[in-house]
C-alpha cells in the first residue's frame, strides 16, 4: 500500500524511513541495535552508501512533486520542504531551513496571507497539529493567488503538508458563481418583465412563471395541466392560429401579437415569441412561449387612432374619417346597387351663442347637439363633425330615399330647435340642411359633399332653418357666384367702385344735416350694382376690410368740399373692427384728407356690439374724444341687448326701414317706434328714421319727435357732384320713390 503526497507516490518503506529519521546522525531513530553497536569497517561503508542513496532518493521524490511538500518530525520541526513550497509562498531558504519549528515556518507563510480570517486559520491549524488531526484550508496570498493546504499526520509522529496552487480553480469557481448569480438575476428580471410558459405538443401547459400567473389571474395550479386555449379571447380568426401551428410544426419560430383573456374576463395583449423544443429526431416535443405585455401600448395606439379619426370635442367622426368611410360605403353601395344619402348641417345662430354666452357655452351646446344627433339618426348611419358648427350625416337608404330624407330632415329640424340648457341659461339655434344623393348626384365623396354644400347654401339664401335636396340649377348659381367673387376681388384691387350719397335731413325743417355714403360697383358687363348684390359676398370672402378702407377714405375726401355744417356718414363692417388697427386707420384718413373729426359720423350695426365688447368700447371712447360721432344702424332688428346699447356712447339711433315702411298703418310698428323714442330720450341720444317714402310716414315720425329723416321722399342716392346740400324746401307732390334701391 502506498501513500500519496501531492501527485508523487512514496513507497511505505520510504514513508517509514521519513517518519523515523534521526536528524542528528541520519539513522532511523527506532534502530537501537544499530545505534549501539559499532559497525565493521566494510559494513560502515555500505551503510553510508545506502544512506546517501536513500537521502538522494527522498530529495528527488520531494523536489519532483508538482505541489509544495513539507515534512515535519514528531517535534513539529521541519525535516524537509521542496522548492515548489518556497516558490508558492515566496519564502527565503532561511525561512524553511530543516529543523525550524513549525511556528516559525507558519509565521513566514502567514506574512504573505491576506484576508480577515488569516489569524483564525493559523490558530485552527496549530490546534489541529497539537491534536494530531488532519487539516485542510485555502490561503489567499498577497499576489492574488490561492494555495490549498492539506495536512496529514504520520503514524509514528510528525506530519506531512501538501500545498497546491488552486488559483485557476478558485477563479473558475468565482466565475461560475458570478455566472450563476447573473443567471439568477436575469431569470428574476425575465420573470418580472416577461411571461414565460412551456406547453407540450398538444398545448397543455407544463410550466408557468409568476408573471404569467399575475397577468392571467390564474394560479400556477390552475394553469399547469390545462390547455392554453383557456386564455382564448375570441378576438383573432382561426387563420392566425393555423398559420402559427404550421410554422411551429416545421420547427420554425413564430412571432406575433395576440390578445388573451384573463380569468376576470379582461383582455390583455402580448407580443409573443413561440420556440419549439426539438427532440432527438428533430421534431418538436414541447413549445416555449415568451410574451411581453403590450396592453398599455395597444391602448395608447387605440387612443391615437381614435383621436386621428374623431373630433376631440364631440367624439364624432372628423372630416378625414368621414371622407374615408364615405368612399368605402360608396364602393359597397355601387356593388349592391343601393342608394346613399349625404346630409350637410350648419347651425343657424350659433355665432350669437358664442358671442353672448362665450365659447365655453358654445362648446357645451355642440356636445349636447352631438348627443341629440345620435339619438335621432339611425345607428347604421355615420355622423361627423366637419369643423365649427358644421356636421354631416351619411345614411344608406333602405327604401324610398326621398321619403327617408324628408322624415330625417324634419326630425333634425325639430330636435335641434328645442332650447339647450347651458349654465342655467337657455340657448336656441336652428339648422340648415343640404342634401345630396348617390348615385343620382355623384359617385365620389368630394362630389357629394360639394353638392350637399350647394343645397345648404340655397337653404341659407332662402332664410335658413330648412332643408333642400341638390338640384342641377344650384351648380350654375354656384358657378355664377364663384365668378362674381373673382370679379369682385379684381375690382377691389383696381378700385372699380363709386360712392353715392343720400341726404339725412332734420325732420322739422327738412334741411340737410348729413349725407350717408353708399358704395356702388361699376361692373364691366352688368353695369351699376347695388350693395345687396355684392356686400354679402365681400364679407364672406374677406374683401370687406379693403373695400371699407377705400370707402372711408373716398367719403372723407368728398366731404371736404361740402358745406362745413354737413357731416358724412360712413358704414363700418364688423370685419373692420378686427385686428385693432381701426383707430389708426381713421386718424390716418382724417389727416390725409383734412376732414375735421366732428364732421365724420360712423354707422355700425348691432352685431358689432357682440364681439370684443371691451376693446370696441375703448375704441368708441378714443374716437369720441377726438370728435367723431356714432350712430347705431338698423336698430331693433339685431341681437344686441339693451345693456350693450346703453354701454356704448352712441349719438344716434337709426330706426330700421322695416318699421318705417309699415307706418302709420301697423300698430306693432307704431309701438316699436314709440319705444325707441322713449329709450332715446332716456339715453339723451337723437333718432334718425330710415326709409321715409310717404308724407304720411313723415308726418307720423314728426309727431313722435324723431330728430332726422332719410329716404326717397327726400332724395335718392346720387354721386357727390350731383348732391344738393343747399337746403331747398321739399317740393310738394314729390312722387313716391319706393321703387328705388338704397
Amino acid at each position: 500500500m502506498s501513500s500519496r503526497l501531492g501527485d508523487t507516490m512514496i513507497e511505505p518503506t520510504i514513508e517509514f524511513e521519513i517518519a523515523n529519521v534521526d536528524m542528528n546522525n541520519g539513522f532511523p531513530a527506532s534502530c537501537d541495535t544499530c545505534r549501539s553497536r559499532q559497525p565493521a569497517s566494510g559494513e560502515t561503508d555500505r551503510q553510508r552508501r545506502v544512506e546517501v542513496n536513500w537521502k538522494h532518493l527522498l530529495h528527488t521524490a520531494i523536489e519532483s512533486s508538482a505541489h509544495g511538500l513539507c515534512v515535519f518530525d514528531d517535534q513539529s520541526r521541519l525535516v524537509i520542504g521542496n522548492e515548489q513550497h518556497r516558490s508558492l509562498y515566496s519564502l527565503a531558504s532561511s525561512e524553511v531551513s530543516p529543523g525550524r519549528p513549525v511556528e516559525d515556518v507558519l509565521k513566514g507563510r502567514h506574512a504573505r496571507v491576506v484576508g480577515a480570517n488569516a489569524n483564525g486559520q493559523l490558530s485552527h491549524y496549530l490546534s489541529a497539529i497539537r491534536r494530531g488531526e488532519e487539516f485542510q484550508t485555502t490561503y489567499e496570498l498577497q499576489d492574488g493567488s490561492f494555495v490549498e493546504l492539506d495536512m496529514h499526520p504520520m503514524s509514528g509522529g510528525g506530519f506531512v503538508e501538501r500545498h497546491r496552487d488552486v488559483t485557476e480553480l478558485r477563479l473558475a469557481e468565482v466565475r461560475a458563481e458570478e455566472a450563476r448569480q447573473e443567471l439568477i438575476e436575469k431569470q428574476y428580471a425575465i420573470d418580472q418583465a416577461v411571461i414565460v410558459a412551456i406547453t407540450d405538443i398538444r398545448g397543455t401547459i407544463t410550466y408557468a412563471n409568476d408573471r404569467f400567473c399575475d397577468i392571467s389571474g390564474y394560479t400556477r395550479e390552475e394553469l399547469v395541466g390545462n390547455n392554453h386555449r383557456l386564455l382564448k379571447s375570441g378576438v383573432h380568426s382561426q387563420d392566425i392560429f393555423r398559420q402559427m401551428y404550421r410554422c411551429l410544426a416545421r420547427g420554425g419560430v413564430w412571432r406575433g401579437e395576440l390578445c388573451n383573456r384573463a380569468k376576470s374576463g379582461q383582455l390583455y395583449w402580448v407580443d409573443t415569441v413561440i420556440t419549439p423544443q426539438l427532440g432527438p429526431e428533430g421534431k418538436p416535443v414541447a413549445y416555449m412561449a415568451i410574451r411581453v405585455d403590450i396592453t398599455a401600448r395597444k391602448k395608447a395606439e387605440a387612443q391615437l387612432c381614435h383621436a386621428a379619426r374623431h373630433d376631440a370635442l364631440t367624439g364624432l367622426l372628423n372630416r378625414a374619417a368621414l371622407l374615408e368611410s364615405l368612399s368605402e360605403w360608396l364602393s359597397q353601395t355601387q356593388a349592391k346597387q343601393q342608394t346613399l344619402v349625404v346630409y350637410l348641417l350648419d347651425l343657424d345662430g350659433f355665432k350669437h351663442v358664442n358671442d353672448t354666452l362665450g365659447h365655453a357655452a358654445g362648446d357645451a351646446l355642440l356636445k349636447q347637439l352631438s348627443g341629440r344627433l345620435i339619438s335621432v339618426v339611425p345607428e347604421t348611419a355615420l355622423i361627423a363633425r366637419l369643423g365649427g358648427d358644421e356636421f354631416a350625416i351619411v345614411q344608406i337608404s333602405a327604401g324610398d330615399e326621398r321619403e327617408e330624407t324628408q322624415a330625417l330632415s324634419v326630425d333634425l329640424l325639430q330636435t335641434i330647435a328645442i332650447p339647450f340648457a347651458i349654465e342655467s341659461q337657455q340657448a336656441t339655434v336652428g339648422v340648415s340642411i343640404g342634401i345630396s344623393i348617390a348615385p343620382l348626384h355623384g359617385l365620389t365623396a368630394p362630389e357629394l359633399l360639394y353638392k350637399a354644400d350647394l343645397a345648404l347654401y340655397r337653404v341659407k339664401s332662402e332664410g335658413r332653418s330648412g332643408y333642400h335636396v341638390f338640384e342641377d340649377e344650384m351648380r350654375s348659381r354656384a358657378q355664377d357666384r364663384n365668378q362674381l367673387v373673382n370679379e369682385l376681388r379684381a375690382s377691389v384691387a383696381r378700385g372699380e367702385f363709386e360712392l353715392h350719397y343720400q341726404t339725412i335731413c332734420e325732420a322739422g325743417s327738412l334741411r340737410p344735416r348729413s349725407a350717408e355714403a353708399l358704395v356702388r360697383w361699376r361692373h364691366s358687363s352688368r353695369g351699376l350694382l347695388y350693395p345687396d348684390e355684392f356686400i354679402g359676398v365681400a364679407e364672406e370672402t374677406g374683401l370687406m376690410e379693403a373695400l371699407g378702407r377705400w370707402t372711408l377714405e373716398r367719403a372723407c375726401s368728398d366731404a371736404v368740399s361740402w358745406p362745413g355744417e354737413i357731416k358724412v356718414a360712413v358704414n363700418l363692417s364688423p370685419a373692420q373692427f378686427r385686428g385693432g388697427f381701426l383707430f389708426d386707420l381713421i386718424i390716418g384718413v382724417l389727416m390725409k384728407t383734412g376732414l375735421p373729426p366732428h364732421r365724420l359720423e360712423l354707422e355700425v350695426t348691432e352685431s358689432m356690439l357682440l364681439q370684443d365688447e371691451e376693446e370696441n368700447l375703448l375704441l368708441f371712447r378714443q374716437l369720441k374724444n377726438i370728435g367723431v360721432s356714432f350712430a347705431l344702424d338698423d336698430f331693433g332688428v339685431g341681437y344686441a341687448s339693451l345693456g350693450s346699447v346703453v354701454a356704448f356712447p352712441f349719438d344716434k339711433l337709426k330706426v330700421d326701414r322695416s318699421f318705417t315702411s309699415e307706418l302709420p298703418s301697423k300698430p306693432a310698428s307704431r309701438a316699436v317706434v314709440a319705444s325707441i323714442m322713449t329709450l332715446a330720450r332716456g339715453l339723451n341720444v337723437q333718432v334718425t328714421a330710415e326709409g321715409v317714402e310717404t308724407m304720411e310716414q313723415l308726418q307720423f315720425l314728426r309727431n313722435q319727435g324723431v330728430d332726422f329723416v332719410q329716404g326717397y321722399l327726400l332724395g335718392r342716392p346720387v354721386p357727390s357732384d350731383a348732391l344738393d346740400l343747399t337746403g331747398a324746401p321739399l317740393r310738394s307732390g314729390l312722387p313716391d320713390a319706393s321703387c328705388f334701391k338704397k
